[in-house]
């Protein structure tokens, strides 16, 4: 069963390696094109690339995955399918057909739930208990293919967007590679069961202002805002004094003082800040270009006094 590859860091790297290590065929790796950054303008890693070059896995970086001589070059792999996980480009349905077997792609929910680019960041926003991995086969509609295996796991209370991406990350790469190895067996794969449409739901791909936090909203939707946001962009907010700094632990009380959104009611055991409703305490912070600091300590550094009040970022 000759595999090509077609993903992007993060999500799709431990994938990859995954595949490559359980002895899946991979015939050739497609991923995100050059790209510079940071004050230097070197290239942005990717490790990718570096893990296939020590395989000596061909490598395309195409700008566009629609071009005549990217689809050639994808062609010439003689591929039996072709596996999608994080690719970041739409794939048009004379891409899709070029593998004998079609392609299957690793997507973060369990579908129909959570179609889209951020299926992790839209289940702690939602508050979900419940999320998994799926593999599908594609179709030119958006992760609307038919479901051919999944994996369930719960969402702890407290977990992080961070946290819930390794564990998916992990979980996903194993699923996969059973899948490949049965495709291999039996020399193709399932057809699948077809997805409930009336059980869609779809997000978006997470933007940095979704980062910025809103006082005037419930306490559980501000710390659901924290976790989902945990990483990129993180969860923001300004300082009295118009300093912003991101909040990367909290927690929830349900009391309530008649104050405004946004102003801090207590300094115990952290930042009690009040909300619409309930009180959100903030328990880890940072200041932009320093080290992440326990409130306890960012507080014997800071002149924060209860009464003043967090800016909601403009």
């Amino acid at each position: 069963m000759r595999v090509a590859f077609l993903g992007s860091p993060p999500f799709a790297t431990e994938v990859f390696t995954t595949l490559v290590k359980g002895g899946v065929e991979i015939v050739g790796l497609v991923t995100a094109p050059q790209r510079v950054a940071g004050r230097g303008r070197k290239e942005a890693p990717n490790p990718l690339v570096d893990f296939a070059v020590e395989q000596d896995i061909p490598v395309l970086r195409p700008e566009s995955a629609r071009a005549f001589d990217f689809k050639a070059s994808f062609a010439s792999w003689d591929a039996d399918v072709g596996v999608v996980t994080s690719y970041g480009q739409i794939l048009d349905a004379e891409l899709l057909a070029i593998p004998r077997c079609g392609c299957l792609n690793l997507h973060g929910s369990l579908l129909p739930r959570w179609r889209g680019a951020s299926p992790i960041q839209a289940a702690l926003l939602a508050g979900d208990t419940e999320t998994g991995v799926s593999v599908q086969r594609m179709v030119l509609a958006l992760d609307a293919g038919n479901v051919i295996a999944e994996q369930r796991c719960t969402i702890g209370p407290r977990e992080t967007a961070s946290q819930l991406f390794e564990r998916l990350v992990v979980a996903g790469s194993a699923l996969l590679l059973d899948v490949m190895r049965a495709g291999l067996a039996a020399g193709d794969f399932p057809v699948g069961h077809p997805q409930d449409a009336a059980a869609v739901t779809v997000c978006k791909r997470v933007q940095k202002k979704e980062g910025k936090i809103d006082w005037a909203t419930p306490a559980l939707d501000i710390d659901r805002r924290v976790r989902a946001m945990s990483g990129w962009p993180g969860a923001q907010t300004n300082l009295p004094d118009g300093m912003p700094i991101q909040i990367h632990m909290g927690e929830i009380r349900n009391d309530f003082e008649s104050a405004a959104p946004g102003t801090v009611i207590s300094l115990d055991g952290g930042i009690g800040v009040a909300c619409a409703s309930g009180t959100f305490v903030i328990t880890e912070l940072q200041r932009q270009g320093k080290a992440r600091l326990a409130a306890e300590d960012f507080l014997r550094g800071a002149k924060l006094a209860v009464g003043e009040v967090l800016r909601t970022i403009a």
